[in-house]
């Protein structure tokens, strides 16, 4: 029992990360995009926001579908995706082909979002749910702090963004593979065939839209933060400036430093939680030192030290953050509940994450993207209150 758990959250960590991984091919890449496509700021906010947008139209019916089809057949048809919209985007010669292309890898990844959110809790809900959620989670950052730190300079070395694209489509390759060679239902779980038809109820309802809301936020504030810190970093700190024009392998190094830190914090978030049982101070405290480190980091004098504290603390938070929905949602109405849960995240992501470009185009700066990052962050504080304070009530 304790190897086949380890050996299911392997096989979807490695999914996860090259989520991450394509989704942040697009950021890596924006400055030759911008430069050979002659696009600008708020239409690359569009094209990494195209990954998710999909989302709002998938991610309920994902939910659905894997209760009528199996979580798995439903896993791979969504890799499936991702790797032919990974071609398409490394193939297409124009903006247009390349939001098509970005859009059915976004259609496939919503599925992998709210189906393997649901595997991973199937087979963790009894014990080490915190600490199981972490290092599962670990994938789509590490993925995407991987992204940034070798697609940028791949790119540039070889003078083709393509080669990225296609190699992320390689990576989910590798996934699907590993998911049809070893994934299987947790010991007990009865097949899609025999799972109950249940209905989610009103209040099921109401706190999966409740939590979605605020890791929508929590998401949208880590990726603005991904997308628009090197333009920061140039704006601020000539040093940083690369050999073409808005193009810094080092900004993007330094910036990645705040997922590479998540080895380390999504873990020790996740166990702190389960062993002093005290899943709410982690989660709080952890909010309120990335917003004010958050803060601090357009005016830091070290930014590698603070994107990484920065990326710490919200690290610390995320697990528990993640696994709000398990305690309102039971195993019969999972899949459902989490496509409802993902409409939020799906939904607000690509609003919001244009919105920040659109920040940046007229402020002509890119800090003005990183303070709204910081907002959101506020914003989940009042809906963790209402949160726990509805919960508390109900029970």
């Amino acid at each position: 029992m304790f190897e086949s758990r380890w050996l299911i959250l392997a096989v979807l960590f490695i999914a996860r990360f090259a989520l991450g991984y394509q989704f942040q091919s697009a950021g890596s890449v924006a400055p030759f995009l911008i430069d050979r496509l002659q696009i600008d700021y708020a239409q690359v906010g569009l094209l990494i926001g195209a990954f998710m947008l999909p989302g709002v139209a998938i991610s309920l019916p994902s939910g659905f579908l894997a209760r009528r089809f199996g979580d798995k057949n439903v896993v791979v048809a969504g890799m499936v995706l991702m790797i032919v919209g990974g071609v398409l985007t490394g193939v297409g010669p124009t903006y247009a082909v390349l939001l098509v292309g970005r859009l059915l890898s976004g259609a496939g990844g919503a599925v992998l979002v709210v189906v393997m959110l649901k595997m991973i809790i199937d087979w963790f809900a009894e014990r080490e749910l915190f600490f199981g959620m972490a290092v599962f989670i670990i994938g789509w950052p590490i993925g995407i702090a991987a992204g940034q730190a070798t697609q940028s300079r791949w790119a540039d070395e070889s003078h083709r963004w393509q080669d990225v694209c296609f190699a992320a489509a390689a990576l989910v390759g590798v996934a699907l593979l590993l998911m049809l060679l070893f994934y299987r239902l947790p010991p007990g779980a009865r097949p899609s065939s025999e799972a109950a038809r249940r209905r989610l109820t009103r209040w099921e309802i109401a706190m999966a839209c409740l939590t979605g809301a605020i890791w929508m936020f929590l998401n949208a504030a880590y990726l603005v933060v991904l997308s628009f810190g090197p333009s920061q970093l140039i704006e601020r700190h000539p040093s940083f400036s690369g050999a073409h024009a808005g193009v810094s392998p080092k900004a993007d190094a330094v910036v990645s430093v705040t997922s590479w830190v998540f080895i380390v914090a999504l873990p020790l978030g996740g166990y702190v939680a389960n062993r002093l049982r005290a899943p709410t101070a982690v989660m709080v405290g952890g909010l309120v030192a990335s917003i004010l480190l958050g803060a601090y980091l357009p005016f830091s004098p070290m930014p590698l030290l603070s994107f990484a504290l920065f990326g710490f603390a919200l690290a610390l938070a995320a697990p528990v953050v993640a696994a709000l929905p398990a305690r309102v949602l039971a195993p019969d109405v999972r899949g459902p509940g989490f496509g409802i849960y993902y409409l939020w995240y799906f939904g607000g992501m690509p609003v919001l994450i244009a919105l920040a470009g659109q920040l940046s185009d007229s402020t002509g700066s890119a800090t003005a993207s990183l303070e709204f990052a910081v907002a959101m962050l506020v914003v989940c504080l009042p809906l963790l209150a209402i949160f726990r304070f509805v919960e508390a009530r109900r029970r």
